[in-house]
């Protein structure tokens, strides 16, 4: 089903060329090159952001089993004050209080390593797909190198920001970041009106 889907995605991609116009492009040696902002696509990439929003909605479910689960066990655990200790009754309750503690334990670990991989797994596909996009997109348009991008400001304020923004592979492009044209195949699908694409890059609107 994922070859499946990623296969239309190329497909689509083929076909979402048709209506670019001309831009101004940067000559490598023997054709294009581009940039692209990878963070912005996911931040920006509708099916992605749909996917993630649901393992955070079960993140959020399995948080709220576990504050019953804690109410559960704390309620226990002031019943296990009532009985004498030392009592068959208070091993009973207090076999019961390690029972009910230990499980909960092993399933909140199991949900949290589970969501972890599939929030890994879905951020490999994803990027997969984009690379897959990307591919296609530069080699229609003689792009023989596309480059990682981020056009977020630097924050000044932000030891981390600078340090990230310092280093930086691209520090400047001109009418060459092809991102929003990648998220417009991912998101919106196959244009119907098909036109032959040609080989320069679309113009940054």
């Amino acid at each position: 089903m994922k070859r499946m889907f990623s296969m239309l995605l190329v497909a689509a991609t083929v076909a979402a060329f048709q209506g670019f116009s001309t831009p101004v492009m940067a000559q490598g040696a023997g054709g294009n090159i581009a940039v692209i902002d990878i963070p912005q696509v996911f931040k920006e990439h509708a099916l992605f952001n749909k996917q993630k929003g649901d393992l955070e909605a079960e993140v959020k479910a399995a948080e709220a089993e576990g504050t019953k689960t804690r109410d559960q066990l704390r309620k226990m655990a002031e019943e296990l004050q009532s009985f004498k200790p030392g009592s068959p009754d208070y091993k009973m309750k207090e076999e019961e209080l390690a029972r009910i503690q230990s499980d909960a334990t092993l399933k909140v670990n199991r949900i949290r390593r589970e969501i972890m991989e599939r929030e890994a797994k879905l951020y490999y596909t994803t990027y997969t797909q984009i690379r897959e996009a990307v591919s296609v997109f530069a080699q229609r348009h003689n792009i023989v190198l596309v480059l990682r991008h981020n056009s977020a400001e630097i924050d000044a304020s932000s030891p981390q920001s600078i340090m990230e923004g310092v280093h930086r592979s691209v520090i400047y492009e001109n009418q060459i970041d092809i991102t929003h044209d990648i998220l417009r195949m991912m998101n919106n699908g196959v244009p119907q009106n098909a036109a032959a694409p040609g080989n320069q890059i679309p113009v940054r609107r």
